[in-house]
């Protein structure tokens, strides 16, 4: 009796992995999918994210290259997608781990004041630094961008990090 339910337990177990793997390979996508899901992501094309989203159910999270589908729109300046991908519980401080970009980098990086405004107000994590330990503000001192530093600086992020002339 106890070797037939031992031998119930490890069917049950087996039968799980099987189904739980099978499950997983029906939100995989193709080659050809992903192309263009991440192209959609990069043109701002939200009846096709919403497509791969809400109907083909990809995971909101997964990263292509280390690149998750919030930091890809945010890098190319799709608010409206990034506006759709937080709201449909993105991570909107998904960090690069090369780089040490998030989101909130990108934008300021583009001086694009309505994302970083908008990542401001969903909660964005303002202080990270990127690689090197470098702020965006540095960053942004070096390139010059002195209206995106005024925007940053009264937001609250700080200008603390690396301040050698060489910091990776």
């Amino acid at each position: 009796m106890k070797d037939s339910l031992n031998m119930n337990k490890s069917l049950t177990a087996i039968l799980t992995f099987i189904l739980l793997t099978f499950s997983m390979q029906l939100f995989a996508l193709t080659d050809a999918e992903e192309i263009e899901f991440s192209a959609a992501l990069n043109e701002g094309k939200l009846p096709i994210i919403k497509k791969y989203i809400e109907v083909k159910k990809v995971d909101i999270n997964h990263t292509y290259f280390a690149w998750s589908p919030f930091l890809m729109a945010a890098a190319k300046g799709q608010l409206p997608v990034i506006k759709y991908l937080a709201d449909h519980g993105a991570n909107i401080n998904y960090t690069h781990p090369v780089t040490k970009m998030n989101a909130f980098h990108h934008a300021a990086f583009d001086g694009r004041a309505d994302i970083v405004n908008y990542l401001v107000s969903k909660g964005a994590e303002i202080n990270q630094k990127m690689k090197g330990g470098i702020s965006i503000v540095r960053v942004l001192q070096d390139k010059g961008d002195t209206k995106m530093v005024e925007l940053l600086l009264s937001l609250g992020v700080a200008e603390e990090g690396c301040i050698d002339e060489k910091c990776f």
